[in-house]
């Protein structure tokens, strides 16, 4: 929109959460169709998708997410319309057996676009399984936000804080922080877990570090605003992602801006962004993250030095920089498309 394109936003309404106020100049239409299930909508909101993308007069469509109904809807009704069409695919379709379903139902879906933009390399390796449309590689970027007027504080009195910011279900393996807990506790009283974010594992691992009694070391801070996960950032010590299928790692990036050390599973889209014993430790298993937690515990001048580096690094994840390899992407599939038609 700064580089004067005209930009509307297409989703869906949120009865349970709060309206959403968008920045000047940019349009968010959201459809009125009822929710039938957590990812699907009501019949209504995909005619009301249809009529909206026909009569939008748009040059472009930009897809995000192959696990959105709505975004794959947009795809096959882009073809109906003959608009230039691309998908960001911002996820992994993981190791387990549900790899080939999802990768079939990627291959059949994808038919439907121009170009694939993928959010780092195994996205991209993954994409290009799914579809030979043409992939490009553009990482997400990060926004530094602002001191917040109001910060949040709470009392460290010399604890060394573990922070972990993520959704609390299976694919985060958020329960494996839980069960390494112990061995770093045995060795260091003063650890503090700090779990950032809500959903369906939270109140389970609640009680699990309960009945174990180290609760003490553990704090749960349920769902908080991203100016609170800032401020939360900058009292931590360490930032560990125990996540197997990142396929990005936003969070990482956050941890970077407040000068917060890493240490995150390999072999997934973090290892793009971190450098092994440069600017984080990059792990293969549960063995690995406590040995390198207890390393960055015990040499605070390593945590310095990781937490430079790493600062160094935002300059490749700047949102201009993003947009103008975004841009150039949608000039040449509308080029294309143009030529292709003509």
């Amino acid at each position: 929109m700064e580089r004067g394109h005209e930009v509307t936003i297409i989703t869906r309404r949120y009865e349970k959460l709060p309206s959403f106020i968008p920045p000047e100049g940019v349009t968010v239409i959201r459809l009125k169709g009822k929710e039938l299930t957590k990812r699907f909508l009501s019949p209504q909101s995909y005619i009301e998708l249809y009529n909206t993308l026909k009569y939008g007069n748009y040059d472009i469509i930009h897809a995000h997410g192959l696990d959105s109904p709505l975004a794959m809807s947009s795809l096959i009704i882009s073809r109906i319309l003959n608009i230039p069409a691309i998908i960001t695919n911002h996820s992994l379709a993981g190791h387990g057996l549900i790899r080939i379903p999802l990768h079939i139902t990627g291959k059949i879906l994808l038919r439907y676009t121009d170009a694939i933009i993928a959010v780092s390399s195994v996205v991209e390796k993954d994409s290009k399984i799914m579809s030979k449309k043409p992939v490009y590689l553009i990482p997400n970027g990060v926004d530094v936000l602002p001191p917040n007027k109001n910060p949040v504080e709470f009392e460290k009195n010399g604890r060394i804080v573990v922070t972990n910011v993520s959704r609390m279900t299976k694919k985060k393996k958020v329960s494996s922080i839980v069960e390494i807990a112990p061995t770093l506790i045995k060795n260091h009283q003063n650890i503090l877990f700090l779990m950032v974010g809500d959903g369906p594992l939270k109140d389970k691992l609640r009680k699990k570090v309960q009945k174990q009694n180290i609760a003490q070391n553990f704090m749960f801070t349920g769902e908080v605003h991203r100016n609170v996960v800032f401020d939360l950032l900058g009292m931590s010590d360490i930032f560990i992602m125990p996540s197997k299928d990142e396929a990005f790692g936003i969070a990482i990036l956050e941890a970077f801006a407040k000068m917060v050390p890493v240490i995150a599973r390999n072999n997934s889209g973090v290892s793009d962004i971190i450098t092994h014993e440069k600017t984080g430790f990059l792990v293969e298993n549960k063995e690995e993250m406590i040995m390198y937690i207890e390393k960055l515990i015990s040499e605070p001048e390593l945590r310095k030095t990781f937490a430079e580096n790493a600062y160094k690094e935002l300059k490749k994840y700047e949102w201009p920089d993003i947009a103008e390899k975004t841009i150039k992407v949608y000039t040449q599939v509308i080029h294309e498309k143009n030529n292709h038609n003509n």
